[in-house]
């Protein structure tokens, strides 16, 4: 679920997705997952927009469409619609179980685009991910930066970027809850990291 590679395939599978919308109990994910009910279904934030999810589809809260990777993610966190509180110990995405699989094509196809994306722009990424509702942690070092986002209710997200210098490329990372498998599966969340770049690139775009 990577900028819609496969644009036919994924709406297959979230037109699947929303056949299973319709048997949701939508008061009681809302319940859970500490959602706002909006109609039959439930508002959900999703880095720093607001999106609609119902029994019949996603879409984004004023009624525009949402990307089809916004869209699936989304669904699959109302049909998941787990339970428990995070429990602040973030880690490396290989190290959430199972995750070591898909690790190394997370980096090559999210954290390196991010990185090389935003190499010599720190401002501008401290701008964007304050647009996102990131929290900016403390580095060891000016030219570093670190942010906690609320990417989804109970579904935070860390990024740690490190800056180019004269012996080293730029570097970026996201950690993960680990309780991150109890709302999202492992390929969600993979796209929910890969969803931050893009809204990062978005935002520093408009910035």
């Amino acid at each position: 679920m990577f900028d819609s590679e496969k644009p036919d395939v994924y709406e297959k599978v979230y037109q699947g997705l929303v056949e299973r919308l319709a048997g949701v109990d939508f008061a009681g994910a809302a319940a859970s997952l500490g959602l706002e009910r909006k109609g039959a279904g439930c508002l959900v934030p999703l880095l720093g927009g607001e999106y609609v999810v119902s029994p019949t589809g996603v879409s984004q809260a004023d009624g525009s469409p949402a990307f089809i990777t916004h869209r699936i993610v989304l669904a699959w966190y109302l049909l998941h619609a787990g339970s428990g509180e995070p429990s602040g110990s973030m880690v490396p995405y290989r190290d959430l179980p199972g995750g070591a699989d898909f690790a190394r094509a997370l980096q090559t196809i999210t954290y390196q685009r991010l990185a090389e994306g935003f190499a010599g722009r720190l401002p501008e990424l401290k701008s964007a991910a304050a647009s996102l509702g990131g929290e900016e942690l403390e580095t060891s070092s000016p030219h570093d930066g670190a942010w906690r986002f609320p990417a989804m209710p109970k579904l935070p997200l860390e990024l740690r970027f490190y800056d180019a210098d004269d012996e080293f490329p730029a570097e970026a990372k996201v950690l993960f809850d680990l309780t991150a498998p109890n709302f999202l599966d492992l390929e969600c969340l993979a796209a929910l990291a890969h969803i931050l770049v893009l809204e990062l690139e978005r935002a520093g775009k408009a910035g």
